[in-house]
């Protein structure tokens, strides 16, 4: 097991502070924050990325996710949990949060990313999928079902907006990645508290690699969407799938 430092980033996302290297496969955790307006009246919006070594490497599922923090959710009944809904959960969205586990299709439809319609919850999520809710169950996590989507492979980190900030030197240095989730904070927001194992399967092997992250998250919610991002006890290892 390859055990990461604490790492911790302030003002712009290019501030590394503390850095290591992970393993093949997961090289770690990337936050692109942004406001939906200008803040501090506006909703802050966070999309939390899996960093991955390469395009051909597959995100399975993330698990063990544990947070405090508290989420939008846009009034609906399709879109009032963590489920993606098939119409809204768009990149672009600044009303709703929601999970995914990679984009619908592997690309994006007439110019929206849309959350993965194969995204299901997994047993720890016994509350809040489909139901009311604004904060996620203890031990919660997701998954894409069948693992042989499109939606679940890498895409370039290019594809996404927002200030980014990183949970080692090896995810600031890394092109690919897979969206996990999309959350939406109300103005105002200064931080939020996460912690997550990411399951990837490696392109070129064909192991499957975890790695773990527990994190604080601080959101400054001023132009430009400047964010701190701390991770530590990250973590990865490898095994044969």
């Amino acid at each position: 097991m390859n055990k990461l430092s604490l790492i911790a980033f302030a003002g712009t996302a290019s501030s590394l502070l503390v850095a290591s290297s992970a393993d093949a496969g997961v090289l770690g955790f990337a936050a692109f924050v942004r406001s939906a307006g200008i803040s501090p009246t506006s909703n802050v919006i966070v999309d939390l990325v899996v960093v991955t070594e390469r395009a051909s490497d597959r995100l399975l599922n993330v698990f063990n996710v544990n947070t405090s923090s508290t989420f939008i959710q846009q009034a609906g009944t399709a879109t009032r949990g963590f489920k993606p809904d098939a119409a809204s959960s768009t990149r672009s969205n600044t009303v709703d949060s929601f999970c995914t586990i990679g984009v619908e299709g592997g690309a994006p439809y007439e110019g929206q990313y849309y959350a993965s319609g194969g995204t299901s919850a997994d047993g720890g999520f016994s509350t809040g999928w489909t139901t009311l809710g604004t904060t996620i169950p203890a031990n919660a996590g997701w998954f894409g079902s069948p693992p042989t989507l499109p939606d679940q492979l890498s895409e370039s980190l290019a594809n996404f907006t927002g200030d980014r900030a990183n949970s080692s030197a090896a995810a600031a240095g890394g092109t690919f990645g897979v969206w996990v989730g999309h959350w939406v904070f109300a103005p105002g927001t200064t931080s939020a508290i996460i912690s997550m194992t990411a399951s990837v399967k490696d392109g070129l092997t064909s192991q499957v690699v975890t790695g773990s992250a527990t994190g604080f998250q601080q959101i400054v919610p001023a132009p430009g969407a400047l964010a701190l991002l701390s991770f530590a006890g990250v973590a990865s290892r490898r095994r044969r799938a």
